[in-house]
């Protein structure tokens, strides 16, 4: 499942720095969240689209006991309420926010930016029916090994002994992630540290020493 640690390449908050885009900076109200708490409802009411300025944000579907995680919104990441997902701060966070309706009225003005923001959305639409496909199809050691392999290409470092990967997640929050329970991803993690694959570095950083077996462990059903 590839769930990457950054949605998409394209970063709205540098574009959003434009001199031309002053109109649209000066509609966004900012607001502050903390560790945990709910940014938003499904189908909450009025609709509005958000900036993440700084920190992290969890989009998440919630049936019964089970969430799901669609994606991990970071810094210059865009997000539409309309959705029926959940979102939550992960860490401290602040927001740009402003009404949909007047967001879309101000955004058809500057046709470039429109399209950055189809190219995000999009790429949330993607990634969330990746994860559904995981999910139901692949087993939980090929889930961690394909966001590892993701998370080595979007921050990863490569170094004498291998890729060192700032992960930035809790074994809780990975299990959120890959949909599987907190000591499953502990006893997967314990394996492939005894198999040498990878090295724990510290609570939220690892060395992967050896990409090419999760590689090929990620291409499995």
């Amino acid at each position: 499942m590839p769930t990457r640690m950054k949605l998409t390449n394209v970063n709205l908050l540098e574009s959003l720095n434009s001199p031309e885009y002053e109109e649209l900076r000066k509609a966004f109200l900012t607001k502050q969240f903390s560790r945990k708490e709910i940014i938003s409802f499904p189908k909450e009411e009025p609709d509005k689209v958000y900036f993440i300025k700084s920190g992290r944000v969890r989009v998440y579907l919630a049936y019964e006991d089970k969430e799901f995680t669609l994606s991990i919104l970071e810094s210059g990441d865009i997000y539409s309420t309309h959705t029926r997902a959940f979102t939550q701060a992960m860490e401290d966070t602040t927001l740009f926010f402003v009404d949909t309706r007047e967001f879309g009225e101000i955004v058809a003005k500057f046709p470039a930016l429109a399209l950055s923001m189809v190219k995000v959305l999009g790429d949330l639409l993607k990634n969330a029916i990746t994860i559904i496909n995981g999910l139901v199809f692949k087993d939980s050691h090929v889930r961690l090994a394909e966001f590892l392999v993701h998370a080595a290409q979007d921050k990863g470092e490569h170094g004498p002994e291998g890729i060192e990967v700032k992960l930035g997640l809790t074994t809780e929050e990975i299990a959120m992630v890959l949909g599987i329970t907190r000591q499953t991803v502990s006893t997967l993690f314990n394996d492939l540290i005894k198999s040498g694959i990878i090295k724990k570095l510290d609570r939220k950083t690892i060395l992967i020493k050896d990409i090419s077996f999760l590689k090929e462990l990620s291409t499995k059903s």
